[in-house]
């Protein structure tokens, strides 16, 4: 930290008592759900931009049946399964009485003849079973005779029993999709197949829930933009870029600000002018949150609806959480500890793991196991969790350190491929142990 003015201050209030992980991402998830219960939905055209990835916010039905109507699987003719059966497997030549297009009504068929049929062309009335182009003597030519107004005949060559079959190569309407069928349901995302689905469906508006809103606030006079010029004692911002990086992974609509000031008053006036702009579902603060003597965050939250406690958790210890009155309802704080490898650990294993259960767009953790490069230690009490690059070797994954356990280590937080997941008894890890690691 910088030097601070003696005309701040300090914190006086005593540390709590240290909880599990677990009970930890609880209240995260209660502060959260408070917060997300908020979340509106907005209905936009099906034609509007930047749709695949949303999540719909009502269960959708179809109104009618798809296909919609009998149609050919392939390019051939239409005819009666019935007017095979005096044949042998040389096939029979039957009167070409017309051509149906994809998209034109198809007349009715009548007995002893033939229509040739398009893909996605209707089925004729009256026909059973379609037979592919390719399995015919004289191809599509057939249709120039015809054009011309002469007479032609289809002469179907090497019939197998399957081919013979009635339904064969017909989609059956409502094959697909039943009328009143349910097509999407709350919650779950547009992928691309799913809004080919809508359209197909004749869908023109979808109701999607806005994009979560997340602030996030950097605090601490010692901090500065990358690219201005650094005093004694200054250092750059390096929890804004990677809290919106996360967030943003996530789906959400990120807004970053700076509050390069200790005093409460510089920082609740910033916060409310803030939350008056930008109506944030979540607000995620980094720094000004531990024991010492000028937390701002500490110091201009308590008794704001916000708590301040410790995870037996390491890297990630000290924590803030609780709800903020905003324009739009609650928005839930999450307050964040100010050293960069801190504020990245806990994004993975405190809030993801809340988030998760609560909001359709935030994947869970992606836990693998993994075996111990090499001997760990760790304190006894506590969740550590350590930088860790993965080797593959025969097959499984093999865990090995990256740099010490010290929270500033951010370089070393770079080279990393996960992070391993040491018990609170894990005082002792020797190699070859299996453990679980959160992949990042």
């Amino acid at each position: 930290m910088a030097s601070h003015s003696t005309s701040r201050a300090p914190v006086l209030s005593a540390r709590h008592g240290r909880v599990s992980v677990e009970d930890h991402i609880a209240r995260l998830r209660e502060v959260l759900e408070t917060a997300l219960r908020h979340r509106r939905a907005e209905a936009l055209p099906m034609s509007a931009a930047g749709l695949s990835g949303r999540f719909s916010a009502a269960e959708v039905t179809a109104a009618a049946q798809l296909p919609g109507f009998d149609n050919s699987q392939m390019d051939g003719f239409a005819l009666r399964s019935g007017d095979l059966t005096a044949y042998d497997d040389a096939g029979p030549a039957l009167p070409l009485a017309g051509t149906v297009a994809a998209g034109s009504p198809a007349p009715e068929l009548r007995p002893g003849q033939c229509l040739a049929v398009m893909t996605g062309a209707p089925i004729p009335a009256g026909a059973d079973l379609v037979i592919p182009v390719e399995k015919t003597a004289e191809g599509f030519a057939v249709l120039e005779a015809l054009s011309g107004g002469g007479q032609a005949e289809v002469s179907f060559a090497s019939l197998a029993e399957a081919d013979r079959e009635p339904g064969r190569f017909i989609r059956r309407a409502g094959s697909d999709v039943a009328a009143g069928e349910t097509v999407l349901n709350a919650g779950e995302v547009l992928t691309p197949g799913r809004l080919g689905l809508l359209a197909a469906c004749g869908v023109a508006e979808i109701s999607v829930l806005e994009p979560l809103r997340t602030l996030v606030i950097t605090t601490g006079e010692e901090i500065r933009a990358p690219g201005e010029p650094l005093e004694p004692g200054q250092l750059y911002d390096a929890n804004g870029p990677l809290i919106r990086a996360v967030c943003e992974g996530l789906g959400h609509q990120v807004t970053v600000a700076q509050v390069a000031s200790d005093a409460p008053s510089a920082f609740t006036a910033r916060l409310d002018a803030l939350l008056a702009d930008h109506r944030p579902h979540l607000v995620i603060t980094a720094g000004g949150i531990s024991a010492g003597a000028y937390e701002v965050v500490r110091q201009a939250l308590t008794g704001r609806g916000v708590s301040f406690g410790s995870v037996a958790q390491q890297p990630g210890g000290p924590q803030g959480w609780g709800t903020l009155d905003s324009v739009d309802g609650p928005a839930a704080l999450i307050a964040l500890p100010g050293n960069p490898v801190s504020c990245a650990v806990s994004m993975e294993t405190l809030l993801r793991p809340a988030l998760a259960e609560l909001d359709p767009g935030c994947p869970p953790q992606r836990r693998v196991q993994v075996q111990v490069g090499q001997r760990f230690s760790s304190p006894p009490g506590l969740r550590q969790f350590r930088r860790v690059e993965l080797r593959q070797d025969d097959g499984s994954a093999t865990a090995v350190p990256v740099g010490g356990s010290s929270s500033h280590l951010i370089g070393h937080l770079a080279r990393a491929h996960a992070l391993l997941e040491l018990h609170e008894d894990d005082t002792d890890v020797p190699a070859g142990t299996l453990r679980e690691a959160i992949l990042l």
